[in-house]
């Protein structure tokens, strides 16, 4: 240690603040720049690329559409990427994947097969299709990055930077390997990030990666050999990122992106063509399961999903993924069952996410979800999942209480048919196209649309705990105490520096000259570049529109050979018919020549005795069916007198509540006023009673040849009667003699039942019943009993049918 000298130090005290007066300005000039030297020089000479794009964008005062797009994306040692797809062969946990890594992980492409069954269900003359493996979304994205129109060098432009980190491959390789050796390629890809100047920007929380397995696979808890997957997550540098995978975790820096599908076109033409046809396929069967059974797993619910499906018999489709035959792992077999069905059940299986989600949505199929986590794609799927797919809840199926035919029979046409629009304007937004279409012919595709909200989403910009206490260590580090004793020595280093600087200044100066001259010939060069690119794009334009004539012309032709076969069809139709109304023609002068005379009046009497006798026999049998018998009571008298005039059944009218019908009664009262003390019973007797007399006037209606003029739709106690007098348009073409009702008539339903229903409108339904009992009355000669008198109508119609005077009338 020196020894303290008072005299020196009283003698540097006397002297310092003319020293300072001088040396000030130095010391603070060097003080803010010496941390940042390297930045300095590297701001003093930037690189001959980025000085020529600054010096053109200047000159030709262009605006920049990249804008708050740009994405650097990190040169990663091959380790950390391609190797590990390279050497795919020598992990057994990868081996089984390697054979869909071709094409840039779109795998090989979907053949036509010797029968055409396979263009029959897609459109395979595009080559778009591939047998796409759901693990390869980050070979794919790393792909379509190369091709980002906003990529940049220079990172200080950039909005996010990306990090082509094969995560998914490094995590299923030694899946079952110790812990240490699962997460040490993770750990060397946090201390190579931490080493570049980008990560100091913003430490990580601009940086994301891509993943194609689901978000647990990287977050292990402990560190045991047997827990499930690695910890990369878990690790302070990947806290700050955000990572894009296929399923996520509900946490705050993981996104869901959707799973890869076998549909990767190149232009928007080909998505059109592909919503059109799936738009016009005839669907079979209204709902369809495409999976295997997980026995294993207790609380799954796929074992009572089969179940149900096999018991649905023709109205349900069921693909089992557990045979040897290996269907599902056939496209053409899995989108053929998609294709033919209504409605595709998506139960949770090793994870609440499935890949069966979006080929069923690229087929236009319904999906069915029965868990909540499985939609969590908020970027691409709408918010309300209620217009495009349905929910049922999952403890109900497993506990037996719902039955899934029946709540996707009930879903009616209308909210059907709007459902399918939804799902084909979502078919975009899930698929990964290739790379490479520009202008109109571009897709929104689900990579388009997962980058920008990337770079937009709001996210904190504040570093997390670790963040800071890194970067406060650094800023520790940074601050430096000079030892009076050695402010000489440092004085010196510092005027040293700033010689240094000078030097480097004048080298500028110096190489200005040729940098201009290099900017004039780069610029010359990158006019003739950029008039090269534009008269490819032209040419590429007009290959896409020749393109696009081809297939207008193949579809024309595929019309006019379509509409060739129709009226070959029509034409035969039509030869058939002029034979049949050449027959028909002779038979009815045959006929004539029967009827003619008195004789032909006897023939028509004696056939109209007979379809009288035919009639009253099919009528006895209605009664048999439905018998309605008179049962006097205590009140009958009360009721009998609320009904003036008399009837054919005795000195006074029937009352409703003295006509049952297979035992059972039927009151208006409830119809007309329902409280809190109606009995709900008598209400459901009712509504089962109406079902009854709605069933036998379907039947006696055709038996009569009588068209009833207000339709029913039979349900026993759910039955419906139609109205079309309130939905009528008229209009020119409906004063012709030719129009009907069916052509421009619409109708609304009203319930011959209380449950749920408004009052007004079951008493209205009730009416109209009454009506087309009343409307048989009247073929038969008779008039109507009263306007609620529908037991008794229906038992005097049949009773007058009955009688004898029936047959001679």
């Amino acid at each position: 240690m020196k020894k303290f000298n008072s005299r020196k130090r009283k003698v540097v005290r006397k002297q310092s603040p003319n020293l300072l007066i001088y040396i000030l300005p130095t010391l603070v000039f060097c003080v803010l720049f010496v941390p940042h030297i390297n930045q300095t020089v590297t701001y003093l000479f930037p690189s001959d690329q980025e000085t020529l794009n600054l010096t053109l964008k200047i000159k030709q005062g262009e605006t920049d559409t990249c804008t708050g797009r740009y994405v650097y994306i990190h040169n990663l040692p091959s380790r950390f990427n391609d190797d590990l797809i390279e050497s795919c062969e020598s992990y057994a946990g990868l081996r089984n994947k390697c054979k869909y890594l071709v094409n840039s992980g779109f795998g090989p492409p979907i053949l036509e097969d010797d029968h055409n069954h396979t263009t029959r269900v897609l459109t395979t003359e595009t080559g778009s299709w591939h047998s796409t493996n759901q693990f390869m979304l980050e070979v794919i994205f790393r792909e379509k990055m190369r091709h980002y129109e906003c990529l940049t060098n220079d990172s200080s432009l950039s909005s996010a930077v990306f990090v082509p980190f094969y995560a998914g491959f490094d995590v299923r390789r030694f899946w079952v390997y110790n812990v240490k050796l699962r997460d040490q390629l993770g750990e060397d890809l946090a201390q190579w990030l931490r080493e570049r100047p980008e990560w100091k920007k913003m430490y990580g929380q601009d940086h994301f990666f891509v993943t194609g397995r689901v978000g647990r696979d990287f977050r292990r808890v402990p560190d045991l050999d047997s827990d499930w997957g690695n910890n990369l997550m878990r690790l302070p540098e990947f806290e700050n990122m955000t990572m894009l995978s296929i399923e996520t975790n509900s946490c705050s820096n993981e996104f869901a992106v959707p799973y890869p599908t076998y549909f990767h076109p190149k232009t928007r033409t080909e998505v059109e063509t592909w919503q059109m046809q799936v738009g016009t396929v005839q669907r079979r069967y209204l709902f369809s399961f495409v999976g295997a059974p997980r026995p294993e797993m207790e609380e799954s619910i796929r074992g009572e999903v089969i179940k149900q499906c096999l018991a649905s018999q023709e109205r349900c489709m069921f693909l089992n993924c557990d045979t040897p035959s290996k269907d599902c792992g056939n496209p053409v077999k899995v989108v053929e069952v998609f294709q033919d069905s209504i409605f595709c059940l998506q139960p949770s299986g090793d994870t609440p996410t499935r890949r069966s989600t979006f080929d069923s949505v690229l087929a236009g199929c319904i999906p069915v979800f029965f868990s909540l986590d499985s939609v969590q794609y908020k970027w691409h799927f709408p918010v309300d999942h209620t217009k495009y797919s349905v929910y049922i809840s999952e403890e109900d199926v497993r506990d037996g209480k719902v039955s899934i035919e029946k709540i996707l029979s009930m879903i009616s046409e209308e909210e059907i048919l709007s459902m399918r629009n939804e799902v084909e304007k979502i078919i975009p937004k899930i698929i990964y196209a290739k790379p490479g279409a520009l202008g109109p012919e571009k897709i929104e595709d689900a990579f388009e649309i997962a980058l920008p909200r990337q770079l937009l989403m709001e996210r904190e910009t504040e570093p997390s705990s670790s963040t800071k206490l890194r970067r406060g260590d650094r800023e520790e580090e940074d601050v430096k105490v000079i030892e009076w004793e050695e402010f000489d020595n440092e004085l010196t280093r510092l005027w040293s520096l700033s010689s240094a600087l000078k030097l480097a200044t004048e080298k500028k100066l110096t190489l200005q000259p040729k940098l201009e001259s290099l900017i004039q010939v780069s610029a010359e060069s990158l006019r003739r570049t950029n008039e090269l690119e534009e008269m490819r794009q032209r040419l590429e334009a007009k290959k896409l529109m020749v393109d696009k004539t081809s297939v207008t012309c193949k579809v024309t032709e595929q019309d006019v050979k379509k509409k060739e076969d129709d009226l070959s069809a029509e034409v035969r139709s039509l030869l058939v018919g002029g034979t049949t109304l050449s027959i028909a023609k002779t038979k009815l002068q045959e006929s004539n020549c029967q009827l003619e005379g008195e004789s032909g009046y006897s023939h028509l009497k004696t056939v109209t005795n007979k379809l009288r006798k035919r009639q009253q026999y099919m009528v006895s049998q209605v009664s048999f069916i439905y018998p309605l018998k008179i049962e006097a009571g205590p009140s009958q008298d009360q009721e009998l007198e609320s009904f003036p005039g008399g009837s054919r059944l005795g000195t006074k009218p029937v009352s409703q509540g003295s006509v049952r019908i297979l035992g059972l009664p039927f009151s208006m009262a409830p119809f007309t006023k329902m409280s809190f003390f109606t009995d709900k019973k008598e209400v459901q007797k009712s509504a089962t009673a109406l079902g009854y007399v709605a069933h036998a006037v379907s039947l006696l209606a055709p038996y009569l040849g009588v068209p009833i003029r207000y339709p029913l739709r039979l349900g026993g106690s759910k039955t419906y009667i139609r109205d079309y007098a309130p939905y009528i348009e008229p209009s020119a073409s409906d004063m012709s003699p030719v129009s009907t009702l069916s052509e421009n008539a619409k109708f609304v339903e009203f319930p011959l039942f209380l449950d749920g229903q408004d009052t007004t409108r079951a008493a209205y339904a009730v009416f109209l019943l009454n009506k087309n009992i009343e409307q048989l009355l009247n073929f038969v000669g008779e008039s109507s009993l009263g306007p609620r008198q529908v037991l008794a109508n229906l038992k005097e119609l049949i009773r007058i049918i009955q009688s004898p005077d029936f047959i001679y009338s």
